[in-house]
């Protein structure tokens, strides 16, 4: 279960991504998390008695896309592709932590708070000048994280609790140094290759398929010729955003609104200060009266408390983030003027005020507008709720699909032929091609006889409500209709057993010691012989595990490796050593790599290990990852 998920590899982008998103549990928000229904919002990872639902998979993802398009800019092409690789990512990340959570519940491990408040408190990002915490600078780095205060401290503990659990048990490892040389021989050597490669579609058949054989076909393979059930289904959407059209906050909710959110809006006094720090009040008073006959601040800095300049620029300060010693003399005096000595507990301090910005505060009336938009989002969620619970009312009162529309104005939307796998014959309108595919309306599609309408459908940014208008089942093709199918598999199987003929004949005449090339010239084939590569470099489209076989052949032996119904004969026939030098790069970094290499396999064994006394469960459909 944890191997396939691994099978997943992520882009340069969603390891990007991830790095803002990993570890993080968010609370639900939007309207797919508002509005979901306790019956429709399914586990999709399960640990045991750990569970993470439908919906909050969807909302990590949505909001990992968001921030990526913070990142990046909202130009950042999120495809189907990318979207895959990140969320079967995230699912893998989570997966871990749940499978981490386990094991420290079941080992009685646990994280503080009074530990926790020590790391933070204990990080150089979030102390001033002065080496003293200060939470506005913690404010400032989470909110360019678009992290919360409670997203950060879960992740603390998570990443505590993985590395005592995980990664501490498995660093250190050694690997031996005699080992550098032979593993370094080994990377550098190369290998010369010659390949012929048997293509059945390449083949030539030398008759044609009789009736009589199409008709045994037919017969044999009949549930190929299954014509799928398939469905029309009228539907239509509700977008919150239209929904919030109608909403009109009051000057109530406008002023409340602007009031609890007044940080936004108000940018505190600020003051560029330049500071000199001394141990004793003696040699401050000695500094003070040399910048009271005019001397440069910077100059008796260095001359006086021993700082450069860099050190004494203390840089623009707000009142609360200065100690509480020096903030009301320095807001207190004016520009250019110097204060101190005062005293601390970090020393005797005489500082100067270089710069003053003064604080700058937005009326309520040029941000009125966009509260307002805000306010109407915010709101639009419990007219969505409202509207919702309405219309499935009037479901079971017996309303139609076209009774919901017209009362409220939505277009009723069409798609033609609609197949389990969700493949259509068509869609009245091309933007709703992805909705008619995705799982969740599949499900409500095959789950409603003709002309009942569904429950609430939620998409990114609204909800959908869908009928059953037509019904054709399955069935079996006609002949008539089937016929160039039988002729293609029929063509194919017999290319198949010819190209099969070939590499048996091929097999044998290597096993009597006859050379690739004439065995080539033979059967009319390509002999194709490489460069020197070196472990692991392509060749003949070649996969990894089949390149790694390719290159473990001794020279003069063969190797039928075969991919996509194609068979390729490899035989090496040349092996290069080349000499590694004492000074070389490769040699040098071998240990290192081979070191994180081993430590990267003993964690996933680990947490492998752990998995194996838990009920571990993975929707991979609901997920949409089943491929």
């Amino acid at each position: 279960m944890i191997s396939k998920i691994r099978k997943y590899q992520d882009s340069w982008l969603t390891k990007a991504i991830l790095a803002l998103t990993a570890l993080s549990f968010m609370s639900l928000f939007g309207i797919s998390g508002y509005v979901s229904s306790a019956g429709k919002n399914r586990a999709v990872i399960k640990v045991d008695n750990l569970e993470i639902m439908q919906d909050e998979m969807n909302v990590k993802l949505q909001d990992s896309i968001r921030k990526s398009q913070k990142m990046f800019g909202d130009e950042i092409d999120i495809d189907d592709n990318m979207r895959k690789d990140l969320l079967s990512a995230l699912v893998k990340q989570n997966l871990t932590d749940m499978i981490i959570a386990r094991q420290a519940a079941k080992t009685g491990a646990s994280i503080s708070d009074e530990l926790i408040q020590q790391i933070i408190a204990s990080q150089p990002e979030f102390m001033d000048v002065s080496g003293k915490f200060n939470p506005e600078f913690l404010r400032r780095q989470l909110s360019y994280f678009d992290m919360s205060e409670q997203e950060y401290i879960d992740n603390l503990k998570k990443n505590i609790l993985s590395r005592h659990l995980v990664y501490s048990p498995v660093e250190g490892i050694i690997f031996p140094q005699f080992m550098n040389k032979y593993i370094a021989q080994i990377e550098n050597q190369q290998k010369v290759f010659s390949y012929i490669s048997v293509n059945p579609s390449a083949l030539k058949i030398d008759r044609d398929i009789s009736q009589e054989e199409i008709e045994q076909y037919y017969e044999d393979f009949a549930p190929q010729f299954e014509e799928p059930e398939k469905r029309d289904v009228a539907f239509i959407e509700l977008k919150t955003k239209n929904l919030a059209k109608n909403i009109v906050p009051s000057d109530d909710e406008i002023e409340a609104y602007y009031q609890s959110n007044i940080a936004e809006y108000v940018t505190p006094e600020n003051r560029t200060v330049l500071q000199m720090v001394f141990d004793d009040e003696a040699s401050a008073d000695e500094a003070m009266r040399s910048l009271q006959q005019g001397a440069d601040f910077y100059s008796v800095a260095q001359e006086k408390a021993g700082q450069d300049r860099e050190t004494t620029m203390l840089g623009a300060v707000t009142a609360d983030s200065l100690l509480p010693e020096l903030s009301q003399d320095v807001f207190d005096a004016k520009l250019n003027q110097i204060v101190g000595p005062i005293n601390s507990e970090f020393g005797w301090h005489i500082l100067k005020v270089v710069k003053i910005t003064p604080k700058q505060e937005t009326p309520l009336a040029s941000v009125k507008s966009k509260i307002i938009n805000t306010l109407r989002q915010e709101q639009a969620y419990d007219v969505a709720f409202e509207t919702i619970a309405s219309i499935e009312d009037a479901i079971g009162a017996g309303a139609s699909l076209t009774d919901i529309a017209n009362q409220y104005g939505a277009k009723l939307n069409l798609v033609k032929g609609l197949k389990e796998d969700g493949s259509y014959t068509s869609v009245n309108d091309k933007r709703y091609a992805s909705l008619v595919s995705s799982s969740d309306f599949l499900d409500a599609a095959f789950s409603y006889n003709e002309n009942e309408v569904t429950q609430t459908i939620e998409t990114d940014d609204g909800f959908v409500f869908a009928a059953v208008t037509g019904i054709e089942d399955a069935h079996i093709k006609d002949l008539a209709e089937v016929k160039p199918d039988i002729i293609k598999i029929w063509s194919e199987n017999e290319k198949s057993a010819i190209a099969q003929e070939i590499v048996n004949d091929i097999v044998a005449d290597l096993d009597n010691g006859d050379d690739l090339s004439d065995i080539a010239s033979r059967f009319n084939l390509k002999l194709a012989t490489t460069k020197p590569l070196k472990r692991g470099e392509a060749f003949a489209k070649l996969n990894a595990s089949q390149l790694i076989e390719a290159y473990q052949t001794p020279v003069g032996e063969y190797k039928l490796l075969s991919s996509g119904g194609i068979t390729t004969v490899v035989t090496p026939i040349k092996t290069i050593n080349q000499a590694v030098s004492e000074n070389s790069s490769l040699l040098s970094n071998i240990n290192t790599e081979m070191r994180h290499d081993l430590e990267d396999n003993l964690a996933s064994e680990l947490i492998d290990s752990y998995a194996k006394d838990m009920d571990v469960r993975i929707k991979y459909r609901l997920l949409g990852l089943e491929d």
